[in-house]
């Protein structure tokens, strides 16, 4: 698993870490590895109590998208240990897709790897519109991306939820080279959520892709 030496100098590379609090971790500096430590430490004491007891520990995971949790979603799903979550105002989410270029979509909520040990996010985006289908909607989101030289869009299942995916190759604008990307996209009554996956490269993705199809597992509509 990749550690967080290098998380100072990526927030300085990427803008949008201005809203996941990359800069409160460059000022920490020093205390970025003691911090690393910690989810180790907690999953190992949950793995033990698990053991002992028999069985699973119910703070591995947590679920959100319902009113009252970190991030008030069209969708509800469980979000793999160590993940941080933390939800976007309406003007945080506004800035966000205007820094990554997805004017047709609010930032609802940012899913930060970095306590579970990798460099990355999983977001959720978020359209009231409801008169596209959740490919049109994904295929307007692919419309949007840029430096794309691959992509797949398959019919799949988000919980019981009908959704379409797309896992697509992307040239990072950080490093210049091609890294695998992923989203699906689900309609419910309340529009159209994304679930993008990204990562600083292909290695990163990977290592972040059980919370991802953890979160597509397990997903259900809000109520």
């Amino acid at each position: 698993m990749r550690k967080l030496t290098r998380g100072t100098a990526v927030c300085a590379a990427l803008t949008i870490g201005v809203l996941s609090g990359c800069s409160s971790a460059a000022e920490k500096g020093g205390d970025t590895a003691r911090e690393s430590t910690a989810p180790a430490e907690t999953a190992a004491k949950a793995e033990k109590a698990e053991k002992n007891t028999g069985k699973p520990d119910a703070k591995k995971v947590t679920r959100i998208g319902a009113a009252g949790s970190a991030c008030e979603l069209p969708v509800t799903f469980d979000l793999a240990k160590a993940w941080k979550p933390s939800g976007l105002s309406i003007e945080d989410g506004k800035l966000l897709a205007k820094i990554s270029g997805h004017a047709a979509f609010r930032g609802a909520c940012e899913l930060d790897a970095k306590p579970a040990g990798n460099i990355g996010f999983m977001r959720v985006w978020t359209t009231d519109r409801t008169d596209s289908s959740a490919r049109q909607t994904l295929e307007s989101y692919m419309a949007e991306e840029k430096n794309v030289s691959e992509q797949k869009i398959s019919e799949i299942k988000a919980g019981d939820l009908p959704a379409s995916e797309v896992v697509y190759t992307q040239k990072s604008a950080l490093t210049d080279e091609p890294r695998q990307q992923r989203a699906l996209a689900v309609k419910t009554p309340k529009g159209v959520t994304i679930v993008h996956l990204g990562g600083l490269d292909t290695e990163e993705h990977k290592e972040m892709l059980p919370a991802y199809e953890l979160a597509k597992k397990s997903m259900t509509p809000t109520t």
